[in-house]
């Protein structure tokens, strides 16, 4: 299964943090599952750390992706085509291109938002 980390899964999974869920830590450890990170979402979690509102050294960050063999996934043309253009109440830039990435990338998306459900996103929790 190709499955694609929400931004907040990254941190906490990076973080150690008990807030992830059992479900969302057995998929990412299991060796079946391609996991994917978003460009985006480092570049939210390097902000969010720049501005003071998330406390992850960024070593320790690329560090616990490589450790885990975490395939990044880079922004495209089409991602972003997508995701300016599909038809979703939702105004998290972040989010709307997460939900394009992983339409076109056909994987399941591993959140604890809810708001996915609402554009038909197979999101695991």
């Amino acid at each position: 299964m190709k499955l694609l980390l929400d931004s907040h899964v990254v941190y906490w999974w990076a973080a150690g943090s008990a807030r992830l869920s059992g479900r969302a830590k057995r998929l990412i450890l299991d060796r079946a599952n391609t996991v994917l990170v978003s460009a985006a979402s480092i570049y939210e979690i390097e902000l969010k750390a720049r501005r003071g509102r998330v406390n992850l050294p960024r070593l320790e960050l690329r560090s616990a992706l490589r450790r885990n063999e975490v395939e990044e996934l880079a922004i495209t043309h089409e991602h972003a085509e997508y995701a300016a253009n599909f038809d979703w109440e939702h105004r998290d830039p972040w989010d709307r291109l997460l939900l394009a990435q992983a339409r076109l990338e056909q994987c399941s998306l591993v959140s604890v938002d809810s708001v996915f459900d609402q554009a038909g996103a197979n999101r695991l929790w």
